[in-house]
């Protein structure tokens, strides 16, 4: 199995035993935040395409780099289209962590973009997934099992329907989107309200009845060990530029003072 796939299946594999793995959301552009990140030994790194302005060339340039560490690195796509999915797996991502999915017909389409015929509608040309048509065959024979999807849970739509969407087969782990789960819910980063407690628990449930990892964007590092206490195991616990912005005013209100 070639590196990357071989490094997601293995990602797949910590989650289905109950592993907690520890991910980044990356909205800067540079290759050199997944060395930094993947070096200091998160699980899985996201390239945020969605709300940043990271193109399809930064990202591949991104999982390059990515080779060189232990790290899983995930694409964010823009909108869920099967072209444009179709682009980022044929460019090396191992996985789609996809926006907006709300009902079980759309996470059945994710999958099927996701893969080859017979499982899938997925065209054929793994360019750079197959190390530019080298082993482009290995790649075919494997993608299909090894491939991580995920979708972002982040409407009321999704919550309504959110038992149908983990049942289906292919789906891996569920990320919610707290902000626009929130906004969706119209109680806008009201974290602690009963409502927003309550459409959190149902994608929890769905996860544990369904068998699937329960996957988040954590607000802050208390908020992270809650959610590992509760058993949730596929986690964003923070952001390149989150990180960089708390650092910086960290130093310098130490010096202010």
């Amino acid at each position: 199995m070639l590196p990357e796939l071989e490094k997601a299946r293995k990602l797949k594999e910590k989650l289905k035993a109950g592993e907690v793995c520890f991910g980044v959301q990356l909205g800067l552009s540079d290759p050199a935040v997944v060395e930094i990140f993947g070096n200091a030994g998160y699980d899985w790194l996201l390239v945020d395409t969605e709300h940043s302005a990271t193109s399809l060339q930064q990202t591949r340039a991104m999982l390059q780099t990515g080779v060189y560490t232990n790290a899983v690195v995930l694409a964010r796509p823009l909108v869920f289209n099967p072209d444009e999915i179709r682009r980022f797996l044929d460019n090396g991502s191992p996985g789609l962590v996809c926006p907006f999915i709300n009902d079980g017909e759309e996470a059945r389409r994710l999958v099927a973009a996701c893969r080859y015929p017979p499982q899938g509608i997925r065209g054929h040309g793994p360019r750079r997934a197959g190390i530019y048509f080298n082993d482009a065959a290995e790649y075919f024979r494997t993608a299909n099992d090894a491939i991580m999807i995920s979708p972002i849970i982040e409407s009321q739509e999704a919550i309504d329907n959110i038992d149908d969407i983990m049942s289906v087969d292919g789906i891996d782990a569920p990320v919610v989107g707290p902000n626009d789960l929130s906004i969706s819910l119209g109680i806008f980063q009201k974290f602690d309200h009963p409502s927003y407690l309550a459409a959190i628990d149902k994608v929890r449930e769905a996860c544990h009845k369904h068998g699937k990892a329960m996957g988040g964007s954590c607000l802050n590092l208390e908020h992270a060990e809650e959610c590992i206490a509760k058993g949730d195991q596929f986690l964003l616990v923070t952001g390149d530029d989150l990180a960089l912005a708390a650092e910086a005013r960290r130093v310098l209100e130490r010096f202010k003072k």
